[in-house]
């Protein structure tokens, strides 16, 4: 993990040496201990040809990795609508539904891992939404609850909401308990059923974040 403990200034080096030798077209600076990058990210398809360009702006958190930069596009390309995945008023990107996004990171990752998983296929996803005037929608997830309803609905093969709700107060807990009433429903302890997918994904999604997707859920009556 390179950039753990590194203070602003550091991770900014770090940050500066790996974007200046990888994404010319980006640049970085430190703003009351704040790490920025800007500047216009070229998007290229499979075969490395440039499809589009977006300018940019990326927020580095100073716990990075453990947190992940705010990404928005700036330059006015993108419409901020639900459907583009861009929040109002700033361009805040969705990248992805959040519980995913750290069911996929990894604390070892680079701002360079997080730009090339995430970053640039959002970027591709929105030139083919409008190339194909958004027949390719069905390639990400929804926005907001939609999108958390959609994501653990695949990952338990269930489109149960009681079984989602359970599942993800189980990933709020401090400790999994094996004698708990298995989230499926069947009535068998935790232990002889589905222990082992809650242990998979309590150990990539954090508490924090199944706890944000627990108020959403309120928030919209699921719960």
């Amino acid at each position: 993990m390179i950039y753990s403990g590194n203070k602003s200034s550091k991770l900014f080096e770090l940050i500066t040496e790996a974007i200046n030798k990888d994404y010319p077209t980006l640049t970085t600076r430190l703003v009351d201990d704040q790490v920025y990058i800007k500047g216009t990210l070229r998007i290229k398809d499979y075969n490395n040809k440039e499809l589009d360009g977006f300018l940019i702006e990326a927020i580095v958190p100073n716990n990075f990795p453990k947190d992940i930069p705010i990404i928005r596009e700036i330059g006015g390309k993108i419409p901020c609508t639900p459907e583009r995945h861009l929040d109002a008023p700033y361009g805040n990107a969705c990248l992805e539904f959040r519980d995913a996004i750290f069911f996929k990171w990894d604390e070892n990752c680079t701002i360079i891992d997080f730009i090339k998983k995430f970053v640039e296929p959002f970027f591709l996803w929105q030139i083919e939404y409008k190339l194909t005037g958004g027949k390719n929608k069905n390639q990400a997830f929804e926005h907001g609850v939609d999108g958390a309803i959609q994501f653990y609905s695949e990952i338990l093969n269930t489109n149960d909401n009681k079984i989602i709700v359970s599942f993800v107060k189980y990933l709020t807990k401090k400790k999994i308990k094996g004698h708990w009433p298995c989230y499926c429903g069947s009535g068998i302890i935790l232990r002889k059923c589905h222990v082992d997918t809650l242990v998979k994904y309590r150990e990539k999604i954090r508490r924090k974040d199944a706890g944000r997707t627990l108020v959403d859920f309120k928030k919209v009556g699921i719960i």
